[in-house]
C-alpha cells in the first residue's frame, strides 16, 4: 500500500513538472515567435565569430548576426523578410518597431497594415520608416549594402516614408534612395557643419548614377539604374 501511495505521489509530481515545462515553453514561443526558414546552412555569428550553425527551421537567434548559405526567410509576427545568399544581417523585434541590421548583402522585406515600422541599421548610416501608404495588401521593399553605400528601395505595393539624419523623404514604388559615406575614414560631422574642409565625413543621399553629394535635398533613382531627374518622381521631398 505504501508503495502504491509513493508511486501515486511520484506520478502527481511528474504531471505537475510536465505542466510547468509546457507552460514555460509556450510562453517562450509566444514571446519570441520569429522563425528562420533556411534553404541551406545558416551560420550564427557573434563578435565576428561563428558560434553555431543550423539547416532546419528554428527560432530566430536573438542578439546575433546570421549569414545564410542560400536564401532564407525570417517570419516575424507582423512581417517577413527574405535574405539573399551570403547576406550578413540581424533582426531584433522591439516593442514598437522591428530593427533590421544589414552589414553586407540584400534583405527583402514585406509589410502589411499591421506591421511595425522598420529601423534600418547599416554601415553607411541609419534610417527609420516613419509611415507606409499601401496601394496593395503588402509593400515589398529591400535594403542592399555594398561597401560604403546602402540602397533602400520600394519594389511594389505602396509608398514608404523614410527618415535619415538628413531629413524625411518618400520612396514610391520602383524608386530607391542611396545612403553613402564621403571619405569614410574621417570623423563624422553633423549635417550643416561648415567648420571643416575635405577631411570631414558626411552622410549624404545619392542617385544611382550621380557621384556628388546631394546637399539640402534628396534625389530618387529608379530601381535598375534609370535616371529620374527629368520627372516629378525624382524631385526632392520636404525635409
Amino acid at each position: 500500500m505504501f508503495r502504491n501511495e509513493k508511486n501515486t505521489l511520484i506520478l502527481k509530481v511528474f504531471v505537475i513538472f510536465v505542466s510547468i515545462a509546457m507552460t514555460t515553453v509556450g510562453f517562450s514561443a509566444s514571446a519570441n515567435s520569429a522563425r528562420v526558414i533556411p534553404t541551406g546552412k545558416v551560420s550564427i555569428i557573434k563578435d565576428n565569430k561563428v558560434v553555431g550553425e543550423f539547416s532546419k527551421e528554428g527560432p530566430l537567434p536573438e542578439g546575433a548576426f546570421l549569414r545564410c548559405e542560400a536564401k532564407c526567410t525570417v517570419k516575424l509576427d507582423d512581417a517577413y523578410m527574405v535574405a539573399e545568399p551570403d547576406t550578413l544581417f540581424s533582426i531584433n523585434q522591439l516593442a514598437n518597431s522591428n530593427e533590421l541590421m544589414v552589414r553586407e548583402g540584400t534583405v527583402y522585406f514585406f509589410l502589411s497594415e499591421s506591421s511595425r515600422p522598420l529601423e534600418f541599421n547599416t554601415p553607411a548610416g541609419d534610417a527609420s520608416m516613419s509611415e507606409v501608404s499601401l496601394s496593395k495588401d503588402e509593400l515589398m521593399g529591400y535594403v542592399r549594402v555594398s561597401g560604403n553605400q546602402t540602397e533602400i528601395g520600394v519594389i511594389d505595393g505602396g509608398t514608404m516614408m523614410v527618415e535619415t539624419s538628413n531629413g524625411e523623404m518618400a520612396i514610391p514604388p520602383g524608386k530607391q534612395v542611396t545612403i553613402a559615406l564621403v571619405n569614410p575614414d574621417a570623423p563624422i560631422a553633423a549635417e550643416g557643419d561648415e567648420g571643416g574642409t575635405g577631411g570631414i565625413k558626411k552622410i549624404g543621399l545619392y542617385t544611382a548614377e550621380a557621384a556628388v553629394l546631394v546637399a539640402g535635398g534628396y534625389l530618387l533613382s529608379t530601381i535598375g539604374g534609370t535616371s529620374s531627374n527629368d520627372d516629378d518622381d525624382g524631385s526632392p521631398s520636404s525635409p
